[in-house]
């Protein structure tokens, strides 16, 4: 870390709702596969989200340093 470098944190915390934990049982699956899957996906999106979102962030710095 330096005066041009960040660091971002993405946290996400969900809460299910009754008609989430209804559908999952509708379909055949527990609450920790349900959430496994969901961290899963979470976690793909994130690594190939995450470098596009700083580059959109860099980006906008430069700009904004130009003028």
């Amino acid at each position: 870390m330096d005066e041009k470098t960040t660091r971002y944190t993405n946290r996400v915390v969900s809460h299910p709702t009754d008609a989430f934990m209804a559908f999952i049982a509708e379909n055949g699956q527990t609450f920790e596969q349900a959430a496994a899957a969901r961290q899963d996906a979470s976690g793909d999106h994130n690594q190939r989200e995450t470098p596009l979102f700083a580059q959109s962030i860099a980006r906008w710095a430069e700009k904004k340093q130009k003028g």
